[in-house]
């Protein structure tokens, strides 16, 4: 076993006991569509992990901290700067944590997770004569933590 690969098991096991039932893929399969988004980049992640809340990405960015290994936040991979890929892990938001939680028409406000696609937020929104201002090529696509981000 290569130290890359001993290094790949302790990560993915420190990321299990701190947050367990969070998917984590390292294939090959697995991590090369998240190897590249909408840029000219190509950076193979060590690992992907598909968190399904707050809690689950706590527990990555801890074990990743300790490691010492980098976190690329992703949505949709619509960057065109090569913002959505990263040597480390990648945390994918658009899987699971694409909710929108809640729309307070009074204060003009919503509560959204990051992985909510733009079109998604302004199709609700849009209910409540609300928008949303930003308006990038990609809407029916990149996400609102990409957005922010």
């Amino acid at each position: 076993m290569t130290t890359a690969t001993r290094d790949l098991a302790g990560l993915t096991a420190r990321i299990a006991e701190l947050a367990p039932g969070l998917r984590v893929e390292t294939g090959p399969g697995a991590t090369g569509p998240y190897a590249y988004d909408a840029s000219n980049y190509r950076v193979p992640p060590r690992a992907v992990a598909f968190p399904r809340s707050a809690d689950d990405v706590v527990g990555v960015l801890r074990a990743c901290r300790e490691a010492g290994v980098p976190v690329t936040a992703r949505g949709g991979g619509t960057s065109m700067a090569g913002n959505a890929v990263g040597p480390g892990v990648v945390l994918d938001f658009s899987r699971y944590m694409n909710r929108i939680l809640d729309i307070d028409v009074e204060a003009r406000t919503a509560r959204v997770e990051a992985g909510v696609v733009l079109d998604a937020l302004r199709s609700a929104t849009a209910l409540h004569g609300l928008d949303f201002g930003p308006d990038p090529s990609s809407h029916s696509r990149c996400t609102l933590g990409g957005m922010i981000g």
